[in-house]
């Protein structure tokens, strides 16, 4: 009887070869989907500004107060609620005679900025207009929001989902294939964005309803009017 002695070497070789073979991931497909739900903003919130200035620090303040005052009594006649107007502090900028600060001081800016969340977008342009005509000096900005944000985030990271497998499938098909279980599931951006039009004194609005769009890897024409709620998925399925 013959004894055969394998180099240890050779048996290493062999167990590395194994070792790979069990490490290798079976085949799979990784795909994104996208999708957009537009949506009817039902609340606003818009930003506004006041400044003035004096030589006199006191007086910068005074002028200041007399605006605020002004302003908040006319929003709330608007019939918005004390609560949904928001003061920031009071910001004290001083001006100087020239570039060189020691040559003595011109006067003093006061600003505050407000902030009015608005229930009835309808009455957006009136605001505005009231704001800019009774205090306010500065439309810093609005933006158009929905309370039902987490619903249509959650439609569209579904119809996200759904647009991915979609996807897999179409692909797999054409590699003569077909998609399993899947194996990883992550979620990239999401957010909203607003589409509006006109000047400010002339805002122009869509009302269109509540209209689920078809997921798209490019951006789409926005119906004017709306909000955009957008997600997107990244699947990998196993590929059998």
């Amino acid at each position: 009887m013959r004894t055969f002695v394998v180099p240890a070497a050779f048996l290493m070789l062999i167990l590395s070869a194994l070792i790979a073979r069990a490490d290798e991931a079976p085949p799979s497909i990784s795909t994104n989907g996208e999708s957009i739900v537009y949506v009817t903003p039902d609340e606003v919130i818009v930003s506004f500004g006041i400044e003035t200035f004096d030589a006199d620090l006191d007086k910068a303040k005074a002028l200041n107060d007399e605006r605020a005052a002004k302003l908040v009594q006319a929003v709330k006649s608007l019939g918005i609620e004390a609560k949904h107007i928001q003061t920031d502090n009071l910001m004290i900028e001083l001006s100087y005679r020239s570039n060189r600060p020691w040559e003595g001081i011109a006067g003093y800016f006061a600003r505050r900025a407000y902030s009015v969340t608005l229930k009835d977008v309808k009455v957006f342009e009136k605001l505005i207009d009231t704001g800019l005509k009774n205090g306010a000096n500065q439309l810093q900005g609005f933006t158009f929001r929905t309370t039902e944000l987490r619903k249509y985030r959650d439609q569209a990271r579904s119809m996200a989902a759904k647009a991915a497998r979609e996807k897999a499938v179409a692909l797999a098909k054409e590699l003569d294939c077909t998609v399993g279980r899947p194996r990883q599931i992550s979620e990239g951006y999401e957010g909203f964005f607003g589409s509006y039009s006109g000047r400010m004194n002339m805002m122009s609005q869509n009302a269109v309803q509540f209209t689920p769009a078809p997921a798209s890897e490019e951006m789409e024409t926005m119906p004017l009017g709306q909000i955009a709620v957008r997600a997107q998925v990244s699947v990998t399925f196993d590929l059998k």
